[in-house]
């Protein structure tokens, strides 16, 4: 019995050495103290020209069952481990030279109280963006010489830094919808974020202007016509001067708006950034432009119901076999009009209403089929004219479309140039098709 208690006992000691040996578990072990890096294997590190170094911090742990020990270990920089790794990876990395980088300490120390220490790279980030672009270099780091236990899945990392000059940018770009009404202030704040990638330590301004080239443009490509927003109507915060302090890596451009010059409409305001103080960083040209969109309409309690009869009602893909455009005025969710299925329609698919009087201002509401949302619009264009031949674009909408059964939609109050006819048009619904089903609708105007 007592020989069976022996060797049962060393066994066990056995799989206990050799769970160290093979470095399963670094937590495991009941004899040694382990050290490793807590992150390891190949590690990306993003990082930018300022004319400063930049830095990256490797943390070596220590576990094992005395957590009180004192240890040390030394980091190396070793030209076998990246030849390793890259016959083990395919991977064809070059050694980053010696004078792109310092690392703190090759030696470092474990007091007592220490469960892990942090050892910073820096890395020189001017020299390392004038190397050959074609070439990928890395820096390849490892933990040898302790008296204690190294994890050797664990000891290992590559460094694969990237240098990019730093750029600053709109956070929103393109157009932006916003909207205010006439009840309550005459003004209104809005805000543009101006940002960068990276913590900033520096101090330095953007300059905000206004380019009317950038509305004309999108006008004449997306076929809108929105206004310019009147100088008198507007101020930017700092005069357009966007400000950036250390610790500070967005901050808002503001823009007040005073309704009392303005009549009912879409205005934009379309914003470029222009230039930056700050000489280590460019303007991002893929987002140094904004189409800022200021709606100015009536406050929705001001808007009157239309009473639509289905002579009002028309369209270019009634269904002939089901669905009537009288379905959508009957008050019965369970009816509905259903546009063309079993018959071809050249162009998009679309419901006209013919209004009783001219206007600039609307919303509209509808609600989808009862059964089963897969015909209910993924896309609308609506379209407003005055004698149903010329049509101007109000609006396209595609957020907030509902894609389920028995759901209605509310629109927000629009507004465009003076139409009489309002066009619907569904280029695609939310399961792809060409057709589309609504089981009510309805619209008010100003």
């Amino acid at each position: 019995m007592k020989n069976i208690l022996i060797i049962s006992f060393l066994f066990s000691l056995g799989v206990a050495f050799t769970a160290c040996e093979d470095n399963k578990g670094e937590f495991l072990s009941d004899y040694s103290t382990i050290l490793y890096f807590r992150n390891n294997g190949e590690i990306p590190v993003s990082l930018y020209k300022t004319g400063e170094d930049g830095d990256y911090q490797l943390v070596i742990n220590k576990s094992g069952s005395d957590l009180g020990s004192i240890t040390e270990v030394e980091i190396e920089v070793s030209d076998d481990v990246l030849a390793n790794y890259n016959a083990q990876n395919g991977t064809g990395y070059v050694k980053l030279p010696d004078n792109c980088y310092q690392i703190a300490e090759d030696r470092v120390e474990f007091g007592a109280d220490n469960l892990y220490k942090h050892v910073n790279v820096a890395f020189k980030t001017d020299i390392i963006f004038s190397l050959p672009a074609e070439v990928k270099y890395a820096l390849p780091v490892s933990l040898k010489n302790s008296k204690d236990s190294i994890n050797a899945e664990k000891s290992q990392m590559i460094l694969v830094p990237t240098v990019s000059i730093p750029s600053v940018y709109f956070s929103q770009t393109g157009y932006v919808s916003n909207s205010f009404t006439d009840e309550g202030a005459q003004q209104a704040k809005f805000t543009l974020p101006v940002t960068m990638p990276l913590t900033n330590k520096w101090t330095f301004d953007c300059k905000v202007e206004v380019d009317q080239a950038l509305l004309d443009e999108y006008n004449k490509k997306n076929d809108t016509n929105y206004s310019l927003l009147p100088k008198d109507a507007y101020m930017l915060s700092g005069d357009g001067v966007v400000g950036f302090t250390p610790d500070s890596s967005l901050v808002n451009l503001e823009i007040t708006v005073d309704r009392t010059t303005l009549e009912y409409g879409n205005y934009v305001l379309p914003l470029r950034l222009a230039n930056c103080t700050q000489e280590y960083f460019v303007i991002d040209s893929g987002k140094n432009a904004c189409l800022y969109g200021i709606s100015y309409v009536p406050d929705e309690s001001k808007l009157k119901k239309v009473e639509l009869t289905a002579d009002m009602l028309s369209s270019n893909a009634v269904e002939p076999s089901e669905g009537s455009l009288a379905n959508l005025l009957d008050g019965d969710v369970e009816t509905y009009f259903h546009s063309a299925w079993s018959v071809a329609v050249e162009g998009s698919h679309y419901l006209q209403v013919a209004l009783p009087a001219e206007t600039t201002v609307f919303n509209f509401y509808y609600t989808t089929r009862s059964a089963n949302g897969s015909a209910a619009p993924a896309k609308i264009i609506i379209e407003g004219s005055l004698d149903g031949v010329s049509f101007n674009k109000i609006s396209t909408l595609t957020d907030g479309l509902p894609t389920g059964g028995k759901e209605t939609y509310n629109s927000k109050i629009m507004v465009g140039k003076p139409f009489k006819i309002i066009r619907f048009s569904v280029p695609e619904n939310a399961t792809g098709g060409n057709f589309f089903v609504w089981s009510e609708f309805g619209m008010k105007v100003f």
